[in-house]
């Protein structure tokens, strides 16, 4: 790990290694300003939504400072690269929050390569707020930790690292077979759509094949088991929305 990453004292070091990740694909005199340049500071603590205050002490004068929800770590790691990177990519670009200045970002994140993390986030997010995906989480939920992880985690890597839509359509229908849930997974795709209700998301997502979402939601699932096996009961809820 570089180094210079430590001058980010305030940041959770479980992010360290996404941000090295995000760094070694930039170009190199993006990268060296970006871990050189002191006005630049990023905040992610845990224990942050239960604090009356946060003291930070900088050592150089900030003029950009970045807050990470800690709710972050336990999203995909293919979301997680991405909203690292979009978040450097604006710092780099000195742009705001217009719709004009996201389009600059965007052109920057494609510039630094990340064009596959950008269409699976769009892919992600036009499931992850529909009524099938809350469903399929839910559903997870209620079985034990040992059965998701040994049904569903066959093809847990690739969904994390690289997104739903990577899967080709024998690999998906292989998970679930392999999870020995098809009845019930069936069940719940064949749902009527006033029984869901309808959201803006739903409507996004009308034309995406239903199990899917209710897949992505399951997979979530994991990640939680995954994520609390590695670092224990440390970590917060992501799926309270």
């Amino acid at each position: 790990m570089d180094k210079r990453l430590a001058r980010f004292k305030d940041c959770d070091s479980r992010f360290y290694p996404y941000l090295e990740k995000v760094l070694e694909r930039l170009p190199g005199e993006a990268k060296e300003n970006l871990l050189n340049n002191t006005d630049l500071q990023i905040i992610a603590d845990e224990n942050l939504l239960d604090m009356c205050v946060l003291w930070c002490e900088f050592d150089y004068p900030v003029k950009n400072l970045v807050y990470l929800n800690m709710k972050v770590l336990m999203e995909p790691e293919h979301q997680l690269v991405y909203t690292l990177a979009h978040e450097l990519a604006h710092y780099v670009s000195g742009e705001g929050e217009t719709e004009q200045a996201e389009r600059k970002v965007e052109d920057l994140l494609n510039a630094w390569g990340f064009e596959k993390e950008i269409e699976a986030v769009r892919y992600d997010r036009a499931i992850a707020g529909s009524q099938a995906y809350q469903t399929g989480y839910a559903w997870a939920k209620k079985q034990s930790e040992d059965y998701l992880v040994q049904h569903f985690g066959l093809y847990f890597d690739q969904w994390n690292e690289k997104g739903l839509k990577t899967m080709s359509r024998e690999q998906f229908d292989k998970l679930q077979s392999q999870a020995g849930a098809t009845a019930i997974l069936g069940d719940m795709a064949r749902t009527k759509k006033q029984d869901y209700g309808e959201s803006k998301e739903d409507t996004i997502a009308s034309t995406l094949p239903r199990d899917e979402a209710i897949i992505a939601g399951i997979m979530a699932a994991v990640k939680e088991v995954k994520f609390q096996d590695l670092y224990g009961t440390r970590g917060c809820t992501v799926r309270d929305k």
